[in-house]
């Protein structure tokens, strides 16, 4: 009976040896499409992981394959910082990524406090690029995108009268934490990429930043949807 009981042990412990293996298996052999670092510990975070899931149901990415570093910093150099020294539980850092992305503001400084300096948005641009790291900027802010979802804007706007038009085309008022976004904007997507791709036409790629209302987020959903194009094909 003890020589059987051995033998059933040494097969559950081969078991879970395969089963590990396999696990293993599969995470290195999973394609590292994309990392991102979201200025907004809200806004854009709950934008892309809505983004991502529509992703998975579609097969068209697996758990690991995009991934969102936590978030710490505020600032667009910090936020860099984030996606520079993010390990995830497998490994990997950006460089393990085909795509490395940070998501940033302008958000200039405010009287009342808020915002950051135009020097820490523009740096954060420039030290992205030497390195090798994709920028979605928005000018003023990342509410910009989910304006130009309902219309175009090509006047200066600021974070306030964003966020008051922005409200007035949902038809309540724009909250940070709305995990429901993504899926009210989605029908609409299409009219947010001409729209944003209309204001950086005229634009010279070194100003482009500093623009406003201007946003490069359309580069970084047109690479996800991207993805989905490739597994069609």
């Amino acid at each position: 009976m003890a020589r059987l009981r051995h033998r059933k042990g040494y097969k559950e412990e081969r078991k879970k040896l395969r089963s590990h293996k396999s696990r293993k298996e599969n995470i290195k052999n999973q394609r590292q499409l994309i990392m991102l670092a979201c200025e907004g510990e809200k806004t854009e975070r709950f934008y892309f992981e809505a983004f991502f899931d529509r992703l998975k149901r579609s097969h068209t990415i697996s758990k690991l394959s995009c991934v969102i570093a936590p978030h710490k910093h505020t600032n667009p150099t910090g936020v860099l910082n984030d996606l520079l020294q993010c390990v995830t539980n497998t490994g990997y850092t950006y460089k393990d990524y085909e795509e490395r992305w940070i998501v940033i503001d302008r958000d200039k400084e405010r009287t009342g406090g808020g915002g950051h300096t135009l020097d820490d948005y523009m740096k954060a641009i420039t030290r992205a690029k030497d390195i090798g790291v994709d920028v979605a900027w928005s000018n003023p802010s990342f509410e910009l995108w989910y304006l130009l979802h309902f219309e175009y804007r090509n006047t200066g706007i600021d974070r306030d009268e964003l966020i008051a038009r922005l409200s007035k085309c949902l038809g309540k008022k724009y909250q940070k934490n709305d995990t429901n976004l993504f899926a009210e904007l989605e029908p609409k997507v299409n009219n947010a990429i001409r729209n944003a791709n209309r204001l950086l036409e005229n634009a010279v790629e070194s100003d482009a930043p500093k623009m406003n209302p201007a946003t490069n987020v359309v580069k970084l959903v047109e690479k996800l949807f991207s993805f989905e194009q490739e597994k069609e094909q």
